[in-house]
Parts: C-alpha cells; structure tokens; sequence
C-alpha cells in the first residue's frame, strides 16, 4: 500500500491518472483532484449530488456526470468549473471525450454530443430507456448500450444511428471495441462480439449472472467479470472460454491489464491480480467494503476505489495498464484520451499515447446486484429518479458510517 484517500462517501467512480493526479468521483457529491505520488488532496469540486461517474481528462479540463443529472467540466489544474450542461435526469455514465466533443449518456434516455470547450450542444440521440452504459468511440463511431436492451452504433458527427443490436435484457456494460468487433455485456448474462461495420453478431459467451461490467481487450483476450462471482478471459476470435476466476462474491468492477496481469475488483472487498495466461491468482489486496471502481494502472501503481470510502494507491511494480479500454479512454483512463484511431481499434499501445479502462459495468443503483438475490425489483426507480433496492440500501448505510 502507497497511501489511501479518504472520501466522505462510498468510491464507485474508476480513478483517472493524467500529469501525476488522480481524479476520482464520489457519493459524498465531490470530484476530488488527488496527488498520485503522495496521496494529499489538490482540490475538491462540490457538484449537485452523489458522482459514481469516471472522470475523463483532456486537453486540460476534467469531464464528469453528476446524479444531480448534469455534465460538468472544471479546470483540470484548478478544479475551476468551465462550464456544465443540465440534462433532465441523472448522469452516472462516464463521459468519453474525442475529437474536441464529449459523449455522455443520460438516464433522460439521450445520449448527448457536446462541444468540449462550451458544452454546447452539438446533437443528442435518443433511446428507448436510461443509458447506463459509458459511450465508446473509435473510428468516427459512438457505440453505447441502453435499459431498452439494445448496443448502438451512432455516427460521432452527425448523431445518426448506424445499427443497433437487441440482446434480452438491458446493457448497462460499456462497450469496447478492438480489430473492428464491439465487445459488450448484458444482464442477459451474455458476452457479445458485434462486428463494428455490420452490427452482425460474431459470438456470444453465456455466463452465469448479469454481466454489467464493461470487456476490456488485450493479446487477443476478452477480459470481463459477471454478477456470477467470475471473471472470464474468452479467447476473442474462437469464443471460447480460456479460464474462469471465482470470487466470493460479485465482480461488476471493469478488469485492466498490466504487464500480463488483470486486475479486478469484487463485491467480496478484494481487488486481485491474476495472471493473464493461466487465470491463477497472484495476489489480492483487501479494502474494507465492496469494489465497484475498475483498476488503473499508472507507471506501477494500482489506482482503485472503495465503499469504504476510500481511494488507494497500491505498487504493483513497474507497469501500466495497456489494453482496448486504455486506448479508447473509456471508464477511466491515463493519459490524454484519442477515441477514434487505428491503435485504438486495433487494441494495440500508442506510443504517443495511453490512457486507462477502468471503470465500472459500475453504472447501476437502481436495481438488485442479480435478480436471484433480492426481492427488490426495479419498480423503485420507474419514476426515472434513482430508487434505492438493496444496492440503493446498503449505499445510504455507506454513507451513513
């Protein structure tokens, strides 16, 4: 352990790591700027409710959801705010910041493209229900998943929808997307391969419990976990599954991928690292509560949040994390993000750039962590605001400790 950051409030938000600070949201309702080598704050920016979004940082600015339904973008040096845009419902998706425009998802059912630099209003795209799921961009395309149980793909500049692709249930994961196939989640408890020209279905991988994290890609591997307890690597052009990892409880924290090791969270408290090949455990690293945050690896520190409120820096040695997710600079990230490239789908290092996967298939208080296990349904929340069920419960008993 290098230090740990405490926050008022459980940590669902994937830490971002740009320029030696790292940016993280909060349920006590701030976007905290943190020293990464000594762990001291550099500021706070109080917004208008809990932020389980994943800050995204470019060209200087850091851009945020709020569960006060905004997406807000403060100075990145100063926590200044430059300005913020108001949605008509809660913004817990991470935005995903290319080519000067920013994409962030609302549970107003939209998905909103907004001038980086005024949050002006370039175009927004409509569904059928919340959108969760934290938009990713690659080749001048925006695919996003949504509640009305369906992945699209949406032109980045003009705001057209491309394809869209019904699974059975919501899609709350993010999408990423490597050698032109989207990679996806489902609480249908599949894993889906979309080609990205087509939107034809490649495969699919059924697990055992809802898969609200979100893939990443690396060496030809899928990594994901599922509300099943597990994280998978799936072979990317076979489908088939190379290993399961069990945990004891559910993994909807997004994996990454550092010098051959994946690194996860659980609801069980531990973050681990397991060997990439054989899916044998190296080590783990217990906080005090559940684990939504998805790890970021930064010049061989681990970055990664807690329910027990706290943000911690652990030394894993000298990697960084390298996978699809890091290119695209989606659910967290470090370096400057640069959405629609060749690396990027390819799923292979920039050296001009890399930036983190981290986050969370981390987007969802509403509901029940798997239906099986609560009698809680989601009638709590069908007035559009958050209702609690027992995620909803045992953060506010977070919040209360």
């Amino acid at each position: 352990m290098q230090w740990r950051f405490e926050t008022d409030d459980a940590v669902e938000s994937s830490p971002t790591v740009v320029d030696g600070t790292a940016y993280v949201g909060s349920w006590d309702g701030a976007v905290y700027a943190v020293d990464a080598a000594s762990g001291e704050e550099a500021w706070r920016v109080e917004t208008s409710g809990p932020v389980r979004s994943s800050p995204t940082v470019a060209d200087d600015t850091v851009f945020v959801g709020t569960n006060g339904g905004a997406v807000l973008a403060v100075d990145a040096a100063s926590g200044e705010e430059a300005w913020s845009v108001e949605t008509d419902d809660v913004v817990d998706a991470s935005p995903t910041v290319a080519n000067g425009t920013v994409f962030a998802g609302s549970y107003d059912t939209h998905l909103y493209a907004l001038e980086s630099a005024t949050g002006e209003e370039r175009w927004r795209f409509e569904t059928g229900d919340w959108i969760l799921s934290s938009p990713t961009v690659a080749d001048d395309t925006v695919y996003v998943g949504s509640d009305d149980n369906h992945v699209y793909a949406i032109d980045s500049e003009s705001g057209e929808e491309a394809w869209r692709v019904e699974t059975d249930d919501v899609v709350e994961s993010s999408p990423t997307v490597a050698d032109g196939t989207v990679y996806v989640g489902s609480d249908d408890s599949n894993v889906y391969a979309i080609d990205t020209r087509s939107g034809d279905e490649a495969w699919r991988v059924e697990t055992d419990g809802p898969i609200r994290s979100s893939p990443t890609v690396a060496d030809g591997t899928v990594f994901v976990g599922s509300l099943d307890g597990n994280a998978y690597a799936i072979d990317a052009e076979s489908d088939e599954v190379v290993w399961r990892f069990e945990t004891d409880s559910f993994v909807e924290s997004s994996p990454t991928v550092a010098d051959d090791t994946v690194y996860v969270g659980s609801y069980d408290a531990n973050v681990y690292a397991i060997d990439a090949k054989s899916g044998d455990e190296a080590w783990r690293i217990e906080t005090g509560d559940y684990v939504i945050s998805s790890p970021t690896v930064v010049d061989g520190t681990l970055f990664v949040g807690s329910h027990d409120h706290d943000l911690y820096a652990v030394d894993v040695g000298d990697a960084s994390s390298d996978c699809s997710r890091v290119l695209l600079g989606t659910l967290g990230h470090h370096g400057e993000p640069h959405g629609s490239t060749d690396d990027a789908s390819n799923g292979t290092k920039s050296d001009e750039t890399s930036d983190d996967d981290a986050g969370t298939g981390d987007d969802r208080e509403n509901e029940t962590p798997a239906d099986d296990e609560s009698d809680t349904d989601d009638e709590d929340g069908a007035d559009g605001l958050s209702g609690p069920g027992i995620v909803g419960s045992l953060l506010g008993l977070g919040g209360a400790s």
